[in-house]
């Protein structure tokens, strides 16, 4: 029996799927601003760590023996699945972060600016990401975006915050008064 060479309603269906999923992909892509933002992973190295330990400021930079395993615990954390809240910090938290004896943050720099990937855009271009760890909105296990002096739209929340308080605490480099 010879097989017909004409098109099968089968091929038909299936190169509807791939260009269906290619389209998918391409308007992600392009609402988002990145064409990697199916990826999960964060790899970044900071330019300097700020501890703001309960009213105290720590600086880790890069020659610091606890600034890798920090990043290494960090990046980790920011490589697994994320969840967008429209939560926002405001100027005037930012501020309180940073003096307040009640609240344990930590913050981030980035020289060049660097994504975090998502489904959502407003994780692009951040000089900053500011991690609350003990006060307000670290119950929410959230991250948050500095660009240029402002924070970004909303946060991004990650189920393994807890590991990068551990870590501080486990290793001195904050500890509560």
């Amino acid at each position: 029996m010879e097989r017909s060479n004409s098109p099968s309603l089968l091929s038909l269906f299936g190169t509807v799927g791939v260009l269906l999923v290619i389209l998918i992909f391409v308007f992600i892509g392009l609402a988002t601003e990145d064409a990697g933002w199916f990826l999960t992973s964060f790899k970044e190295t900071p330019e300097e760590i700020a501890i703001y330990c309960y009213g105290e400021q720590k600086t880790i930079p890069p020659e610091d023996p606890a600034f890798g395993p920090l990043v290494t615990v960090v990046n980790s954390t920011l490589s697994t699945t994320k969840n967008y809240d429209p939560l926002t910090l405001s100027d005037v938290t930012y501020a309180e972060y940073q003096t307040s004896p009640v609240m344990l943050v930590m913050e981030l720099y980035y020289f060049p600016p660097v994504r975090v990937h998502s489904f959502y855009k407003y994780f692009s271009n951040l000089d900053s990401i500011v991690i609350p760890l003990v006060g307000r909105h670290a119950d929410t296990h959230a991250i948050f975006g500095r660009a240029n002096g402002f924070g970004t739209a909303g946060s991004l929340h990650f189920a393994r915050i807890p590991e990068i308080l551990k870590h501080l605490t486990d290793n001195g480099l904050c500890i509560q008064p």
